[in-house]
């Protein structure tokens, strides 16, 4: 479990996370934009160089086969998602890949990922003599850090602010020596995984094959302004997406959870209840030591989802109920002097 020492050390300066187990696909070809402007629901012919966008990717019913972003660079379109997306994610692709004039590139294995955050992220990068890419979530560049090409990827997965380095394994541990070297007097980490998740879940970001799964609509997870058009051209599966929108609604979405301090951390699937009746389920949850309690995300039906809705979580078996409350995102960081939102 990651101190409470290690969370202000990443609030107040950086830590660097290693995120190599993501999938990440390089798409090329001629066809490549237009090839997943029909399979993605974001802009993507459109979308122009040096910039990205969120996106999930739809079965013909409608169903998330991956939440992806997709970056726009001069030769390729970089896809870059979780691990569990990959089996439904790859066989889909080439499936259809097969009438456009693209080629897809598995580069998962060959490549590293590592994502920086916090006030001092850019400073390191500079002193690293990395260019960095405009203030504007995902636009992108390739430039050297430490020596090494990468191309670097303005995002922000936690309540911070995030740059992500994507570059050839090989150099990996090179690159990570020479961003902890530069960066010691900065105040720079090496940052666990532990510590990535409950960052994440404190900013709402969700992983694929936790808290999205093939039986989720895209609708549900809450990003509609960033992963989704409802004006672009036919995309597979969008009859499901257009009817929803015309709706107005989903009956159930992905939100925040705040846990009564001293209460256990639920395990993903526990039931959450609201009135003595099953509303939903935990999809990831952490404990956080700086504020000495636990938080997760959790799919819960839309009638209790407002901020403020106290809610139950069963554990240990359903032999007892823990009290949680409803939250917004972010759901705030104490050491950065806010107080979680409920």
């Amino acid at each position: 479990m990651p101190e409470a020492s290690e969370f202000e050390q990443i609030a107040n300066h950086a830590g660097i996370f290693d995120r190599f187990d993501r999938c990440r696909l390089a798409i090329t070809g001629t066809d490549r934009a237009k090839f997943l402007h029909n399979l993605l629901t974001n802009e993507i012919k459109r979308l122009p160089l040096g910039k990205g966008c969120e996106a999930f990717v739809t079965s013909t019913q409608g169903r998330t086969l991956a939440f992806v972003t997709a970056l726009a660079d001069v030769e390729m379109i970089l896809l870059r998602s979780d691990a569990a997306a990959a089996e439904a994610l790859l066989p889909h692709l080439r499936k259809y890949g097969v009438f456009d004039e693209v080629a897809i590139e598995d580069q998962s294995a060959s490549t590293f990922e590592y994502h920086l955050a916090g006030p001092s992220a850019a400073e390191i990068v500079r002193r690293c003599g990395g260019q960095l890419p405009e203030e504007v979530e995902l636009a992108h560049l390739r430039t050297e850090v430490g020596g090494h090409p990468v191309q670097l990827i303005r995002e922000s997965l936690t309540t911070l602010a995030g740059l992500t380095l994507v570059g050839e394994l090989a150099r990996a541990q090179s690159l990570k020596a020479s961003f902890l070297e530069a960066g010691r007097e900065l105040g720079l980490v090496d940052a666990s995984t532990e510590a990535f998740d409950v960052l994440r879940i404190e900013a709402g970001t969700p992983v694929y094959g936790n808290d999205i799964t093939d039986k989720n609509l895209p609708q549900e997870i809450g990003r509609d302004d960033r992963a989704i058009s409802f004006v672009k051209g036919c995309y597979l599966g969008q009859e499901t997406v257009a009817r929803l929108d015309a709706l107005g609604h989903v009956n159930q979405m992905l939100r925040g959870l705040v846990i009564e301090p001293g209460s256990p951390t639920p395990e993903p699937g526990a039931a959450v209840e609201g009135a003595g009746k099953r509303i939903g389920a935990i999809t990831s949850s952490a404990f956080s030591p700086v504020r000495n309690a636990a938080i997760a995300l959790a799919i819960i039906r839309t009638s209790h989802m407002a901020a403020g809705t106290n809610v139950e979580i069963v554990v240990r078996d359903g032999e007892a109920k823990i009290a949680a409350v409803v939250s917004d995102f972010p759901l705030g960081h104490p050491t950065r002097g806010s107080e979680p939102k409920s």
